[in-house]
C-alpha cells in the first residue's frame, strides 16, 4: 500500500477474486457465468473511462459540463430502468426519465444547494458524484417497483374492473396496485437502512475513514446521503408509475397488453 491508496497488484488480486463466485455460479448451472463476467468486465471499461474524465471535469469544473454529464446520466439511468423493467423503450423511455429527472430536481435543490450550498454544489468534485449517488442507487428499487406494478396490475386485471364496477375511480382502481409495488421495491432498502452501524457499513463512510477523513464528519454525510438515496427512490418509483399507469392503459380503462407485451418480446425498442 501507498498511503491509503491500493496498489495495481492488490486491485489486481481483488479482481481475481471473482473467480469463485463464477466457478460457483458454472457448477450450479445457473446461466449467471456470462452475464457475471460480462458486468464486472463493463463495470472495468467504465470506471477507468469515468476515472480519466472526471480528473479532467474536476480540474475544468465548468457548470456546463457538470449538468451536461447529468443529463447523460439521467438519460442512462432512464434507458437502464426502462430496459430491465421489460417495457418497450419508445413509449417509456422518455416517462421514466422524467421521473429521473424529478428526483434529480428535488434532491439537487434539498440537499446539495440547502446542506452542502451553493458554492459546493455548483463544484464538479461535490455535484457529479453525488448525483451519482443520487441517480445510480434508485435504479434497483425503481426496477423492483415498476416491474412489481405491472405484474400485479396484469394478474389482476379482474380485480382492477371490479373495483371500477363497484364504483371506484381510475386513481381509487390504482391505489392496492402501487401501495403493492412500492412495498415490494422498498421493503430491502427499508431493512438495510435499520441495521446501518449494526451490521452494515456504508461504502461511503468506510471510504471516507480510509481515505483519512474524521469518522463524525463521514457519519454526518452518510446519513444525510441515505436519506436523501430513500427519498429519491421513493420520488422516482412514485412519479414513474403515475407517469406510466396513462399509458399502461387506454383512454377506456382497458390495460394495454399489446404495449406492455412487446417490451417483453424485445419489439417496439
Amino acid at each position: 500500500m501507498n498511503g491509503n491508496d491500493i496498489t495495481w497488484l492488490g486491485l489486481g488480486f481483488g479482481i481475481l477474486s471473482l473467480l469463485l463466485p463464477i466457478a460457483i455460479l458454472i457448477k450450479y448451472k445457473t446461466n449467471l457465468a456470462k452475464p457475471t463476467i460480462i458486468a464486472f468486465s463493463r463495470m472495468l471499461v467504465q470506471l477507468a473511462f469515468l476515472g480519466l474524465y472526471l480528473k479532467y471535469i474536476f480540474e475544468l469544473d465548468s457548470i456546463y459540463l457538470n449538468i451536461l454529464w447529468i443529463i447523460i446520466m439521467m438519460i442512462a439511468a432512464g434507458f437502464s430502468v426502462t430496459n430491465r423493467s421489460e417495457l418497450p423503450l419508445r413509449s417509456f423511455l422518455l416517462p421514466v426519465t422524467g421521473a429521473v429527472l424529478t428526483n434529480v430536481l428535488i434532491n439537487a435543490t434539498f440537499f446539495a444547494i440547502l446542506i452542502l450550498g451553493p458554492e459546493k454544489t455548483s463544484s464538479a468534485r461535490y455535484l457529479i458524484p453525488i448525483m451519482g449517488m443520487v441517480i445510480g442507487n434508485t435504479l434497483t428499487s425503481s426496477i423492483v417497483g415498476i416491474r412489481s406494478y405491472i405484474n400485479v396490475v396484469t394478474k389482476n386485471e379482474d380485480e382492477y374492473k371490479f373495483n371500477l364496477m363497484s364504483g371506484a375511480d381510475f386513481k381509487e382502481a390504482q391505489q392496492d396496485f402501487i401501495a403493492f409495488a412500492l412495498r415490494d421495491a422498498l421493503n430491502p432498502g427499508i431493512a438495510s437502512t435499520a441495521v446501518i452501524g449494526l451490521i452494515w457499513l456504508p461504502g461511503m463512510m468506510t471510504g471516507q475513514i480510509l481515505g483519512g477523513s474524521d469518522p463524525l464528519t463521514a457519519i454526518k454525510y452518510q446519513i444525510v446521503i441515505i436519506t436523501t438515496i430513500f427519498v429519491g427512490s421513493v420520488i422516482t418509483l412514485l412519479v414513474a408509475i403515475h407517469l406510466i399507469k396513462r399509458m399502461t392503459f387506454d383512454d377506456y380503462g382497458n390495460l394495454n397488453r399489446n404495449l406492455i407485451n412487446s417490451g417483453k418480446n424485445g419489439s417496439d425498442r
